[in-house]
C-alpha cells in the first residue's frame, strides 16, 4: 500500500516546530500515515544540525510529513533524495530552475529558497517512522543576501498552501521513484546537485580548508569528492563547503 500523503491535514496558526508537531502524535499512537501538519508561523524551526530556520508568520511554507516508509534502514537515504527532487520539480511549475546543494537545501543560483529536515524513528532495527520538514520561502523578502524566495524571483505572491499542494501532488504521484531502483534515484539526485564539476573550498570541522570537486555521493548519501586526483567520500557533519564567488 502506497502512502497517501496528506491523508490527514492539520494547519496550525502557530507551533514551536512542526517535526516536534508530527513526532508527539506519533508517540501518542494518534498519527496516521501521510499526516501532513502545516504551520503559519514556527518559535522553533530547526535546519541541519541544530541551525534555526527563521520565518516570518504566513509568509513562508514550514511543514511536516510523518509517514511509514516501505523501504529498509540501510536505505534510508531514498526520502533525502527523493524529496529533494520533488522540490525541483514543484518550483518548475512556479517557473524556477533550482538545484540541490548537498545534502538537502534548495538552492536557486547561489541563494537558497529552501530547506529539509528528516527525522526518523525506529523500532528496533527497523525504520518505523520517518518526519520530512521543509520550509520553504514563498512571499517574504529575505534579509539575507544568499537567501531568496518565490515572490522575489517571480514578483508573484503565492498562498503558502498552493505550494504545499503543487508539491503534494507530486510528492504522492511519483512514489514509484521513491521505492524504485535505488541507483536510478540516486543518479537522478545527483544529476540535480548543483556545484558539480568545479573546484570548490570545503571547511572541515577543525576549520581546515580545502580544495575538491563534486562528483556525486555514494549509496550511504555522503558527498564524494576529487580531491588532489583521489576520491574520498564525506558525512554532513564532517565538512561544509563555501560556494564559489565567480
Amino acid at each position: 500500500m502506497m502512502t497517501k500523503f496528506g491523508s490527514v491535514f492539520i494547519q496550525l496558526a502557530s507551533v514551536d516546530s512542526t517535526n516536534n508537531y508530527a513526532a508527539n502524535l506519533i508517540q501518542q499512537g494518534s498519527c496516521q500515515d501521510g499526516s501532513v501538519i502545516m504551520a503559519d508561523y514556527q518559535t522553533m524551526g530547526r535546519g541541519q544540525l541544530g541551525n534555526s530556520w527563521q520565518s516570518v508568520s504566513a509568509a513562508n511554507l514550514m511543514f511536516s510529513i510523518a509517514f511509514r516508509p516501505k523501504y529498509t534502514l540501510d536505505e534510508q537515504i531514498r526520502l533525502s533524495w527523493y524529496s529533494a527532487l520533488i522540490w525541483q520539480q514543484c518550483l518548475l511549475r512556479f517557473g524556477l530552475k533550482a538545484q540541490i546543494k548537498w545534502p538537502n537545501d534548495i538552492y536557486l543560483g547561489k541563494q537558497k529558497i529552501g530547506g529539509i529536515l528528516i527525522e526518523q524513528q525506529l523500532k528496533g532495527a527497523v525504520l518505523d517512522w520517518c518526519i520530512l520538514g521543509c520550509g520553504i520561502n514563498v512571499n517574504a523578502t529575505p534579509e539575507l543576501a544568499q537567501a531568496t524566495s518565490i515572490f522575489q524571483e517571480t514578483g508573484q505572491k503565492f498562498k503558502p498552501l498552493t505550494v504545499l499542494t503543487e508539491y503534494l501532488d507530486l510528492l504522492n504521484g511519483q512514489q514509484k521513484l521513491l521505492y524504485g531502483d535505488f541507483l536510478q534515484l540516486k543518479g537522478l539526485y545527483e544529476e540535480a546537485m548543483g556545484f558539480r564539476n568545479q573546484l570548490l573550498q570545503f571547511e572541515k570541522k577543525d576549520g581546515t580548508s580545502f580544495s575538491g570537486t563534486i562528483v556525486g555521493v555514494d549509496p550511504q548519501g555522503q558527498l564524494q569528492l576529487a580531491v588532489e586526483g583521489e576520491l574520498q567520500s564525506f558525512a554532513n557533519q564532517e565538512i561544509r563547503f563555501l560556494l564559489p564567488l565567480a
